[in-house]
C-alpha cells in the first residue's frame, strides 16, 4: 500500500496493476483481511499532508469500495470517515459504490 502511494520506496519498479494485485488479493479470497485492508488504507489517509500520497490513498478507497464492503462492525465508521472528508472529490463516489456493495 505504502509503496502504491509512493510513501515507500521500491527496489524495483512495478506496475500499477501488479501493487493493486497485491493489495486486494489476499482481502478476496480471506474475509478477515477486508477491513484489515480498510483499516490500512484510512490510516494512510488519516493526516496525510503529502499530496501525491494522499490522492492515491483516494485511489485505493475508491477501488476497495467497488471490490467488496467492510464488516457490519466496520460499516459505520468508514461511512463516517468518508462523510467526514465529502470536500473530497471521491468522497461522494466511495459512499456510492459502498452502499452498491453491499446489496
Amino acid at each position: 500500500m505504502m509503496k502504491y502511494m509512493g510513501d515507500y520506496p521500491s527496489k524495483r519498479t512495478r506496475s500499477v496493476n501488479e501493487l493493486t494485485d497485491q493489495i486486494f488479493e489476499g482481502a478476496l479470497k480471506a474475509e478477515p483481511l477486508k477491513d484489515e485492508i480498510y483499516c490500512q488504507i484510512i490510516k494512510q489517509l488519516t493526516d496525510n499532508h503529502v499530496k501525491y500520497s494522499e490522492e492515491k490513498g483516494w485511489e485505493l478507497l475508491w477501488l476497495c469500495t467497488g471490490l467488496f464492503p467492510p464488516s457490519n462492525v466496520l460499516l459505520p465508521h468508514i461511512q463516517r470517515f468518508l462523510q467526514s472528508k465529502k470536500h473530497h472529490p471521491l468522497s461522494g463516489d466511495c459512499m456510492q459504490r459502498l452502499h452498491k456493495a453491499l446489496r
